[in-house]
């Protein structure tokens, strides 16, 4: 018998079609997703039938999920994180995320998007003559600070209740920048951008809570694999063939992610659904 690459993307397709085993597997992670106290989301760009497309992965404690669609908007992230969800959704400040439909569920900004914003508006200030450098350089240490105390609770240099209070005075004292008058358009731009935030509980909703995430460290890192299979596949050819490597991707990501061998997952499924 030969063994041809015709017959093997026809057999992986067979995948998509409803009852599958492994699309029953796949489906079985996208519910578990809305169970979870909290999932880290992002995308990067796909593309399928040449077209331009956007390939989405939802990071849980327990599970990695992957789906390719051609829109890129609030609809296509409540698939999986849906207006009535209970956990907190880490993320960066991509318009889609403030939309009115997710108006109450908890969101945390992911820190480092945020401190990049502080540099760049801190860049642009030492360019120009004036005092408005002063209010990004102290907005960026305070950041910092934050990052720094949520580092030191999980290293166990500091106790629940140290970090609490230390949180809280953090918080007051970033409050009253982003209170602060500012002059140059820059800085007022950088402030606009992160009271938006606060004022809906996002910006520093970690320093209550040390069990959250205050960056999206954990999406990006799941997206690597992904944009590796880009690169060397051109992305998708069909419609079908995005989301049978959505499938695959997210059942042998989530084997590896609970400490399981991805091939005998797959295997295991594929003696589980012959003797059916």
């Amino acid at each position: 018998m030969s063994v041809s690459q015709s017959a093997l993307t026809r057999d992986a397709l067979r995948v998509t079609r409803a009852g599958h085993v492994l699309q029953q597997g796949y489906q079985q992670l996208r519910d578990d997703v809305q169970q979870q106290p909290s999932v880290h989301q992002d995308d990067t760009g796909w593309r399928v039938h040449g077209q331009s497309a956007w390939l989405q992965v939802f990071k849980t404690p327990q599970s990695v999920v992957y789906q390719i669609r051609t829109r890129h908007t609030h609809a296509q992230l409540q698939e999986l994180v849906p207006a009535t969800y209970q956990g907190t959704l880490c993320c960066d400040r991509f318009s889609t995320y403030d939309h009115g439909s997710l108006a109450d569920v908890k969101q945390q900004k992911c820190l480092h998007h945020v401190i990049g914003s502080c540099k760049q508006a801190l860049n642009v200030q030492l360019q120009q003559a004036g005092r408005g450098r002063a209010y990004p350089r102290k907005l960026l240490v305070d950041f910092q600070a934050a990052l720094g105390l949520h580092q030191r609770f999980h290293l166990g240099y500091c106790t629940l209740s140290e970090y609490q209070r230390l949180g809280r005075e953090l918080t007051a004292q970033i409050e009253t920048r982003l209170d602060q008058s500012c002059r140059s358009k820059e800085n007022l731009r950088l402030q606009k951008g992160l009271v938006k935030h606060h004022q809906r509980g996002n910006l520093l909703r970690f320093l209550a809570d040390p069990l959250i995430e205050p960056t999206n460290n954990a999406a990006e890192r799941a997206l690597r694999p992904a944009v590796i299979a880009r690169k060397v596949s051109q992305c998708s050819k069909t419609t079908a063939g995005s989301e049978a490597f959505a499938i695959f991707k997210s059942l042998t990501q989530t084997a590896r992610l609970r400490g399981l061998d991805p091939f005998q997952i797959l295997l295991d499924h594929r003696i589980n659904q012959n003797t059916r």
